[in-house]
């Protein structure tokens, strides 16, 4: 009980920008400010994966650099957009209530046909090839359920930019 009270009183909880703006240009300001503090403070993950920061700087996670299917790859200087740029990402994102652009929802999209076209073609040779009628062959069928997941996963994501 103590747990759900407080996350209902601390979760909700508006900054105090947000509750002592009385216009939409003070309001607007003021998450400007939240935005920039934002932006400027380190990520703090004290999450459940919390372990795992250590380890992304050796996977190559690391500022500067972006992945596209793979391994990652260092972003060339000419493709940081603009502050000005950045700043109306951040804008039309906080608008539109998504966290990656165009680009990754394309390859999003890609990933999920690819995905739903292995489910289908699992669907077939598990049905025709691998189940023969025991526990086993029902469970290789029911193996679909990997691809099937990546391919709703990837599509969604795609839709909804989250």
């Amino acid at each position: 009980m103590i747990l759900s009270n407080t996350l209902t009183t601390d979760a909700f909880t508006p900054t105090p920008s947000r509750v002592h703006s009385n216009t939409a240009a003070h309001h607007r300001h003021g998450q400007l400010l939240e935005l920039n503090a934002a932006a400027n403070k380190e990520f703090v993950n004290d999450g459940p994966f919390f372990f795992m920061k250590p380890f992304l700087s050796v996977l190559g996670f690391q500022e500067g650099r972006t992945t596209n299917f793979g391994p990652t790859i260092a972003v060339k200087e000419s493709d940081i957009p603009s502050e000005e740029e950045q700043q109306r990402r951040r804008e039309q994102a906080e608008s539109d209530m998504t966290n990656i652009g165009m680009d990754e929802r394309d390859r999003r999209k890609y990933a999920g046909e690819i995905a739903a076209k292995v489910s289908i073609g699992y669907a077939i040779v598990s049905s025709l090839f691998l189940d023969d009628g025991t526990v086993h062959g029902s469970l290789a069928r029911f193996a679909i359920i990997l691809p099937l997941f990546f391919s709703v996963g990837f599509t969604k994501s795609s839709e909804k930019g989250l």
